[in-house]
């Protein structure tokens, strides 16, 4: 259940802590995210084309099919729904409830973007994005076709409209998290397999962006989703669970799961549960933190 790499990992996980299935039978998970008021979860199953809520009184339901393989979604300052879809090379916004659409960021400088990948929002309501390649090299994950942009890289989407990139050195940017006062941006590189820190500027430019850690361990997966809970510890999934690292970047240990995990998020009342997507199913596991929270501001 654990690889303990670190005596105070148990601060975190309790050692009689069990992961429980939430729901099974998908095809890959993706993009959890837990709503901080009404208490129910949004996930992306990207080979399927579809989005799924989940909550403990309702169970599951398709919150919206065909989602153009949606991968990462984040709520904005509203708790609207933000996702990254792979098939449409775009970003989205849902109203009222998944059924009005409204495409937010499709191109930089004439040029479809790639692939939209994880995506977070600031205080400040900017969106910051990932936009790596594999929707459009792999079958299962969006729509074989060639690139168009030079570059895979991290985009900044702010509330007038404007669409900058701000970081344009990475293999195949994916999870992305603030830390909990938002001077530093952490990026990951499925291909690194690394985590940079960036320090974010009031102008929301980029700066340093040196690798912060290397995410190795034993068993399926890279660095994929990331978040940070309210003691700027960081999460990210890599080889055999979920990573945690310390706010010095050192691994304190890993929450092993049973499939190759690919994202998840802290939800539940106090969000210390800790939702796992990983392959065809959706886990969670109870933790003796927090995390940051879901909504800007709140």
């Amino acid at each position: 259940m654990f690889e303990i790499r670190d005596p105070s990992f148990h601060d975190i996980i309790a050692e009689s802590a069990k992961m429980e299935t939430v729901a099974d039978g998908f095809t890959f998970t993706e993009g959890p995210i837990w709503h901080p008021t009404e208490h129910w979860l949004v996930f992306s199953d990207i080979a399927e084309s579809r989005q799924y809520r989940w909550s403990e009184n309702a169970g599951l339901t398709v919150f919206r099919c065909p989602s153009n393989q949606a991968n990462g979604n984040a709520f904005d300052r509203e708790g609207r729904i933000i996702s990254g879809e792979h098939a449409a090379s775009r970003l989205i916004r849902h109203d009222h409830g998944g059924k009005l659409i409204q495409p937010i960021a499709t191109h930089y400088e004439g040029k479809e973007l790639n692939s939209p990948n994880d995506v977070v929002v600031d205080g400040k309501g900017r969106i910051w994005f990932t936009d790596p390649v594999f929707g459009r090299i792999r079958e299962d994950l969006g729509i074989l076709r060639d690139q168009q942009l030079d570059v895979q890289g991290v985009f900044r989407l702010d509330p007038d409209g404007l669409l900058a990139l701000v970081a344009d050195d990475f293999q195949q940017p994916n999870g992305l998290c603030f830390s909990s006062d938002e001077s530093m941006l952490f990026i990951n590189d499925s291909w690194g397999p690394t985590i940079r820190s960036f320090t974010v500027k009031d102008d929301g430019a980029l700066g340093g962006g040196d690798v912060w850690a290397t995410v190795t361990g034993d068993g399926e997966g890279v660095p994929d989703g990331m978040k940070v809970d309210l003691q700027d510890r960081v999460f990210c999934n890599g080889p055999g669970g979920v990573h945690v690292f310390a706010p010095d970047g050192r691994c304190l240990g890993v929450i092993k799961t049973p499939e190759k995990s690919t994202n998840f998020c802290f939800g539940g009342p106090d969000r210390s549960v800790l939702f796992i997507t990983a392959s065809t199913s959706v886990y969670r596991i109870q933790t003796e933190t927090q995390g940051a929270p879901m909504i800007p501001g709140q």
